[in-house]
């Protein structure tokens, strides 16, 4: 059958961009593996199996097809299965009944969006073979925006059609269903590593898909009293920014406690740079990024204690990430360890050192505080671990990591041609667990009120600075 043109109603991509893989949890990123070690995948292509092939209907095969390559392919079907009970036959079963008796573009975007997102495996995507069409819905969007306090879910950013709401005001339903339940819903929709990392992304996006002409919303207002409201759903509006969605460019300062602050900005290379290429050329690309990191932490040497800030931080390449690690820690050590799927197999894990160019500074032998939080992903995870791992006065604060590294690549389904990614190396921390899906342990988690929201205060911030100052 020929198949119809399709809108990926839930356009969330996660590609790699590094060394063992980083990405972006914002919209499409690069494709750029720098083949740390072979992996082999390339060995053989895929040969799907003739029940597949010889399936009539394309929706259907191609359901079938992505569940064939994450048995095949996929780094960490052993590993989610015994963390958090993934289960592919039964994901493949839902997935097959998502679809009815006659499948459409629309539900099989549900489908497959369902099943590669039930991998929880944080650089996941689908990209499907047509990226737009004017006929299906999910172009309308709430009024405004949401963040997680202590309170509830809060209203942040406003659009003029959100009458008689107000920043700060708690959302309780939405059409008589829970908030709670739409979050539930939306969390099986999004590609991420971690229960907190996947919640915190269901309610940055539910509210920007959505088919309706408006809904009516249960709204607690900040003095305590509920209304509820018909609202019009807007096409776009100008936006405030979430503050807990930390800005990742680059900055840097000396606070007045006598600590350094360090805001390293994602670890992507440059653009246009022609990354990947060939890897004897690739510290070179990166020379302006070494050089100012190393002169942010030369301006820094006078400083007590150091505050590293990952929040946000969607990755890069582990290049940077290495260097970086490289400033706070002395004398040799394993960055993470990496394990491919060969010819035979896996591979046995073998650790990696720093292979990063030596800086001319060094912060080792103070303490640093790393502040994190669920948008801190990939090479961001990978040298949050490291320095979990082999920095004697490290401590971590804000909430969980996203916790998503590995190698991701795209597969293409036989039939529709929409591309599906998933990881395809394995990588442990350098004390030797699995990254993939288990964050950091905090020394300090913090939790956003909505006074913090609303008066513009940095409680992860604050609480480095006291931890660091005793």
């Amino acid at each position: 059958m020929a198949t119809e043109s399709i809108l990926p109603r839930w356009v969330q991509t996660t590609v790699a961009c590094g060394l063992v893989g980083a990405g972006s949890y914002f919209g499409i990123g690069m494709l750029v593996d720098s083949g740390a070690i072979g992996n082999g995948l390339e060995q053989e292509p895929v040969k799907f199996e003739a029940s597949i092939l010889e399936e009539p209907n394309d929706f259907f095969a191609d359901i079938r097809a992505a569940a064939q390559l994450a048995r095949e392919r996929w780094s960490y079907a052993e590993h989610r299965r015994e963390l958090d009970g993934v289960d592919l036959d039964a994901n493949e079963a839902k997935a097959l009944a998502m679809l009815g008796d006659e499948p459409t573009a629309a539900s099989f975007d549900r489908a497959i969006t369902f099943f590669v997102a039930g991998l929880h495996d944080g650089h996941s995507a689908v990209i499907h073979a047509v990226s737009d069409s004017p006929t299906l819905p999910g172009r309308a969007r709430w009024p405004f925006t949401l963040t997680e306090v202590a309170a509830g879910i809060m209203v942040n950013g406003l659009a003029s059609e959100a009458e008689g709401v107000a920043r700060g005001d708690l959302v309780l339903a939405v059409d008589d269903r829970a908030i709670e339940d739409l979050i539930s819903e939306a969390e099986l929709r999004v590609f991420s590593s971690t229960d907190p990392a996947r919640r915190r992304r269901a309610i940055d996006e539910m509210a920007r898909w959505d088919d309706a002409e408006s809904h009516r919303f249960r709204i607690q207002k900040n003095g305590g009293s509920v209304v509820t409201l018909e609202l019009p759903l807007p096409r776009s509006f100008e936006e405030i920014a979430d503050p807990q969605l930390i800005e990742t460019a680059r900055s840097h300062r000396m606070l007045e406690s006598g600590i350094g602050y360090f805001r390293p900005g994602n670890f992507s290379p440059p653009p246009d740079s022609g990354w990947p290429g060939p890897a004897a050329g690739r510290d070179a690309i990166l020379a302006e990024s070494y050089a100012e990191i190393d002169a942010i932490i030369g301006k820094h040497q006078s400083a007590k204690a150091f505050i590293l800030d990952l929040r946000g931080n969607p990755g890069g390449t582990d290049l940077l990430g290495q260097f970086l690690v490289d400033r706070f820690v002395d004398g040799d050590y394993t960055y993470f360890q990496l394990s491919a799927l060969g010819m035979n197999g896996w591979r046995d894990f073998h650790p990696l050192g720093s292979s990063a160019p030596s800086g001319e500074h060094t912060f080792a032998g103070k303490p640093i505080a790393v502040l994190i939080d669920e948008y801190t992903f990939s090479t961001a995870d990978n040298a949050a671990a490291a320095l979990d791992a082999v920095h004697p006065d490290a401590i971590f604060v804000g909430r969980p990591n996203g916790a998503g590294t590995g190698a991701p690549r795209p597969f293409e389904l036989p039939r529709t041609k929409t591309k599906i990614y998933f990881c395809t190396q394995r990588v442990k921390t350098p004390a030797g667990h699995m990254g993939e899906g288990i964050s950091i342990e905090l020394d300090i988690p913090v939790k956003w009120t909505r006074e913090d929201v609303l008066q513009g205060r940095d409680p992860d911030l604050a609480a480095a600075i006291t931890a660091l100052s005793k």
